[in-house]
């Protein structure tokens, strides 16, 4: 899994079982947690478009991943829960929940506008 996606997995989904065997191997202890799947059924399909339509958001599209953005961050640099490529991610699947749930988080963006040259 990538890592900017680790972020997802809700504590809730998590399944941990004292003792585990599988076709008779014991896999007990860090092998034993589960990650229960999970649908999301309220992304929105038209949110890259609606952050492309805003001042400075035309570009969004053009981002593939890199991280370059995150690592130029000033900010990421102090708080390492402040990462730009993640966000970006979020938009381009339309799981406007999960940004809404860093909204703190992004508005201590200093506005220096390194992650746009790097």
């Amino acid at each position: 899994m990538p890592i900017h996606e680790k972020s997802l997995i809700r504590p809730e989904n998590l399944v941990e079982h004292e003792e585990l065997v599988i076709d008779g191997v014991d896999v007990s202890g860090h092998w034993s947690t589960f990650i229960e799947g999970r649908s999301v059924p309220d992304y929105n399909e038209d949110l890259q478009e609606e952050i492309a339509a805003l001042g400075g958001g035309e570009n969004i599209h053009r981002c593939w991943q890199c991280g370059s953005c995150t690592n130029a961050c000033t900010v990421n640099a102090i708080n390492p829960d402040f990462n730009p490529r993640f966000w970006i991610y979020l938009i381009r699947m339309g799981l406007e929940e999960e940004l809404v749930r860093d909204r703190e988080i992004i508005w201590q963006c200093v506005s220096c506008n390194k992650c746009t040259y790097a």
